[in-house]
């Protein structure tokens, strides 16, 4: 039933939106009853010693979907719901500056070495300075439904109203903006856009992939990593929440109730695709695409598109979008652990907890260390054993 398909997700905080209100459907609604909530898998014991050490931690604030740290070379920096942005050093932990905005925010964080930007609850995007101060305010005129994507000179963002706009780091500028026409019904986005030297690559509602000129935010291609179907509106979901992932000559996508794809990155010419539905989304490195899917199965497939491996011991444990590192491949969970595996065959290498509440997005390497972000509020920062 696709009640079952959904619900594990919501729970997480993936919702569904119709035009530019967001259902009410987990209150009230007998489909998602605590009687149809899948079990999560219990862990098993690992075998010898774990892969992963811990580093640091900073206290940080509560911190839902749409919130994910971000890495500028050396330092990690960090947004939460009540507006607390800080900014640290990634090897040891020490907090660099702590700022408290004036207001809530909805979405954090995207930087680079100089310029960060958070999107407030009112609608407006913030961008701090290298030193944690304010830059540059400015109104987006909706709600911002996707984490920041800086780079290339700008920040890229989707709104609830499905326009995607661009604008200058140094002064907050426009630069350009596309509007495309939104379903009438589609899931909450909560990944991010990805930049190249030349393209922003973009999910959409629908099944579609877009990528934009960074320039001028012309279409330079469009592809379907899927479509749309089934009897009703929910069912015909095939929204891409995830961030698309980039690596080389090709760009990849997952979408919800649909396919995992990849592309010629230059030119959008379609590559493999494969059935499988997937919110929390993937990672490229150069032998392999690794996804979750809905049941929170990990997935490895060869550049090709030929299946490797597959590891079902997360079972319904809500994970994150996983990271290739090294020899393993990272994921976080809805009780705060992080788990790697081998990037050969999946095995379970490693495990470390945080504080026991949720990581809702996937982890972040900065140099050897790895940072992942609870929903409680935890900043941690950890190793893994090469």
């Amino acid at each position: 039933m696709i009640r079952d398909r959904i619900q594990p997700r919501l729970k997480a905080g993936v919702r569904l939106a119709t035009g530019l209100v967001l259902l009410g459907l987990v209150a009230g609604c007998s489909w998602f009853s605590a009687s149809t909530k899948p079990v999560p898998a219990e862990l098993v014991a690992l075998t010898g010693k774990s892969v992963i050490d811990s580093r640091w931690t900073v206290s940080l604030g509560a911190a839902g979907v749409g919130f994910r740290p971000a890495a500028d070379g050396e330092s990690v920096w960090a947004a939460s719901t009540d507006g607390t942005v800080v900014r640290v050093e990634a090897q040891s932990g020490r907090v660099i500056w702590r700022q408290k905005l004036e207001r809530g925010l909805v979405a954090g964080i995207g930087a680079d070495a100089e310029v960060a930007v958070v999107a407030a609850r009112d609608g407006n995007l913030i961008a701090l300075d290298g030193a944690g101060k304010t830059k540059w305010t400015v109104p987006l005129g909706a709600e911002v439904v996707t984490i920041p994507a800086v780079g290339q000179g700008i920040v890229v963002v989707r709104g609830s109203d499905n326009r995607i706009s661009a604008f200058e780091l140094e002064n907050g500028k426009r630069r350009w903006t596309l509007q495309r026409q939104a379903p009438t019904l589609m899931l909450r986005q909560t990944g991010s856009i990805s930049l190249d030297s030349s393209n922003a690559y973009v999910g959409m509602p629908g099944g579609r992939l877009l990528a934009l000129s960074t320039q001028n935010g012309a279409i330079r291609w469009e592809a379907a990593v899927s479509q749309p179907r089934g009897s009703n509106e929910i069912e015909r979901i095939a929204d891409v929440v995830s961030t698309p992932a980039i690596n080389g000559r090709d760009v990849c996508a997952a979408s919800f109730q649909g396919r995992v794809a990849c592309f010629e990155a230059s030119s959008g010419r379609g590559q493999w695709v494969r059935d499988l539905s997937s919110v929390a989304g993937l990672d490229l490195d150069s032998a392999a695409a690794y996804v979750v899917d809905e049941k929170d199965q990990l997935h490895a497939y060869s550049r090709s598109g030929a299946s490797m491996w597959r590891n079902d011991k997360f079972l319904n444990r809500t994970l994150t979008r996983p990271l290739a590192s090294g020899p393993f491949v990272l994921v976080g969970d809805y009780k705060g652990f992080v788990h790697a595996v081998t990037r050969e065959d999946g095995a379970v290498a490693g495990r470390l907890s945080t504080d026991g509440s949720a990581i809702l997005a996937g982890p972040i390497q900065v140099g050897r260390t790895l940072v992942v972000q609870t929903s409680a509020g935890t900043l941690a920062g950890f190793s893994v054993q090469p």
